[in-house]
C-alpha cells in the first residue's frame, strides 16, 4: 500500500476533476463540480472564493477524503471525471483503510462544524478525541500544553475545558472545533469558512491560531473564507468558483486588481464593501 507522503510537492494536485452526488430520494444525480484543474506547492496557503452551491465545499471534502462522511448516501460525493492526489496519493477509488491513511495527515474543518460538536463530552475530550480515536499511547501532559497554547490564542480561559457545547456561545463552539481539527498536527489542512458565527472581535483570534499552526508545523492549507481579514493575513493564491466551475485564479491582489470575469469584478467589490459581519456570539 502506497503510504502518504509529507513531503509530496505539490501537496494537492487536482486534473480536470468533476464531483457529483448520486441520485437518491426522489432527486436526481447532478454535479457539483466541473472540469476544476489547480495545484497546491508544499507549504502553500490557496483561498477557494465563490458563492453558494459553486461547488467550494463538495471540492473541499474531496480533497480532505471526507466525501463520504455522511450518514444520507445522497449526500456522499463521487467522482465523476479527472483526477487528483493529496501528498502523493490519489483519490480515485480509495479504500477505507486508505482513508484512514490519508487522513491522520489531511485535517479537515467541515462548515459550521461548531454546531457538530459531541453533545456528551466536555471540551477537553474533545480536543483529546481525534488522538484517543487512533492510538492509546500519547503523552498527555504534553498535549494539554499545546491544548493551554491554543486556548490562549483563542481567548478561552482553560475553565471551559470542563464545560460542554451547550454552555458555550456559537462563537465559542467554533472556536473549539478549529482547535479539534489542528490535534492531529495535519500536513494538509482543509478549513471551510473557519470564522462563521464567530463575532467581529473574535475573528482575529481564529486568525491567531491558524497563523500559530503555519509557523509551527509549514502546513500546506485551503481555506474557504469571505473573510477579509482571513484572506489577508494568510492567503496569497486564490481561485474563484461559480456554478462548478473556476473562473478566477491567480495571486489575491491581481485577480482582484484586474478581474476580467463579470462575477469575479462582482466578488471583489463584495469583499472589499463588507467585513462579514455576523452577529455578537452571546
Amino acid at each position: 500500500m502506497v503510504e502518504p507522503n509529507p513531503e509530496a510537492d505539490p501537496s494537492i494536485s487536482v486534473s480536470d476533476l468533476s464531483l457529483g452526488y448520486p441520485a437518491h430520494g426522489g432527486a436526481k444525480a447532478f454535479n457539483a463540480v466541473e472540469g476544476v484543474s489547480l495545484e497546491v506547492a508544499k507549504g502553500g496557503v490557496l483561498a477557494i472564493l465563490g458563492e453558494s452551491g459553486s461547488g467550494k465545499t463538495t471540492l473541499t471534502r474531496f480533497l480532505s477524503a471526507r466525501g463520504d462522511d455522511a450518514l444520507d448516501k445522497g449526500a456522499r460525493v463521487q467522482l465523476s471525471g479527472g483526477d487528483a492526489a493529496v501528498l502523493g496519493i490519489s483519490l480515485r477509488r480509495l479504500s477505507r483503510r486508505s482513508v484512514t491513511r490519508l487522513t491522520a495527515y489531511v485535517g479537515h474543518l467541515a462548515q459550521d462544524a461548531g454546531a457538530t460538536l459531541p453533545p456528551d463530552l466536555n471540551v477537553g475530550d474533545i480536543l483529546f478525541q481525534p488522538i484517543a480515536e487512533r492510538t492509546k499511547r500519547f503523552d498527555r501532559d504534553q498535549l494539554g500544553q499545546i491544548v493551554a497554547e491554543m486556548m490562549d490564542l483563542v481567548g478561552l480561559p482553560l475553565s471551559k475545558l470542563q464545560e460542554f457545547p451547550f454552555e458555550l456561545s456559537k462563537g465559542q463552539r467554533q472556536r473549539v472545533a478549529v482547535m479539534r481539527s489542528l490535534m492531529l498536527n495535519p500536513t494538509v489542512y482543509f478549513a471551510d469558512e473557519p470564522t462563521l458565527g464567530v463575532d467581529a472581535n473574535n475573528r482575529p483570534r481564529i486568525v491567531d491560531l491558524l497563523t500559530w499552526y503555519r509557523e509551527k508545523s509549514g502546513a500546506t492549507m485551503v481555506l474557504v473564507s469571505h473573510d477579509i481579514g482571513v484572506l489577508e493575513a494568510l492567503v496569497q493564491d486564490v481561485v474563484v468558483m461559480q456554478q462548478g466551475r473556476l473562473v478566477g485564479a491567480g495571486d489575491i491582489n491581481e485577480i482582484f486588481r484586474n478581474a476580467d470575469h463579470g462575477y469575479v469584478l462582482q466578488l471583489a467589490k463584495a469583499l472589499r464593501a463588507t467585513a462579514y459581519d455576523e452577529v455578537s456570539e452571546e
